[in-house]
């Protein structure tokens, strides 16, 4: 019997996220329906919305402070950046552990469970967004003048540029806030890259 070789396993792993997340979403959202739904979705929809736009924040946090700065983190990210194409993920326990000890439990201890959830759903959408986003940036061919090709521009001269910037991948509204956006020369004078 052949075993599976090591790249298969990364592999297995990284795309974890894409089976275990929508999981994790409907669970959570069944969860509410069945012991907390009080007649008022649209409440319940609001903190969805109120999770996804903090996941954004999170999300160019974690990018800028902790994949850059953390030592131990930081080489697994470098090696994202030598090697853009290879399936290298945040672990599924680390992330799972974030979601559900960092922002489902404080949630509910200071909300309550109905808004926790939605909230959780948000912030699990985001990252689930986040996640496809990034995958299709460095594994598909996009359509230009799409989001998500000026996404992947601006995600290219993240990798590119010897200056630290464009740490949001799924928005670039915290570049913005914090004036960390890269300039793109290269949509100025027209030339394209290699990678795009």
């Amino acid at each position: 019997m052949k075993r599976p070789s090591v790249y298969m396993l990364k592999g297995f792993a990284y795309y974890m996220d894409f089976v275990v997340y929508p999981l994790v979403v409907a669970g959570l959202s069944a969860a509410y329906l069945m012991k907390d739904f009080d007649g008022r979705p649209l409440r319940w929809l609001a903190t969805v919305i109120v999770g996804a736009a903090v996941w954004t924040l999170v999300e160019y946090i974690i990018h800028r402070f902790i994949l850059h700065h953390v030592m131990f983190i930081r080489e697994m990210h470098d090696q994202h950046h030598r090697s853009p194409k290879e399936l290298i993920d945040t672990p599924i326990w680390l992330s799972l552990s974030f979601m559900f000890a960092g922002v489902l439990l404080p949630s509910w201890w200071l909300f309550g469970f109905g808004p926790a959830t939605g909230f959780t759903v948000g912030m699990t959408l985001g990252y689930l967004i986040y996640g496809l986003m990034h995958h299709a940036m460095h594994h598909w061919r996009i359509r230009h003048g799409t989001y998500l090709y000026r996404a992947k521009r601006r995600h290219a001269q993240h990798h590119a540029s010897i200056d630290e910037g464009n740490y949001g991948v799924s928005s670039p509204v915290w570049d913005y806030v914090f004036g960390t956006e890269l300039p793109d020369h290269g949509m100025e004078s027209g030339k394209r890259r290699p990678w795009l």
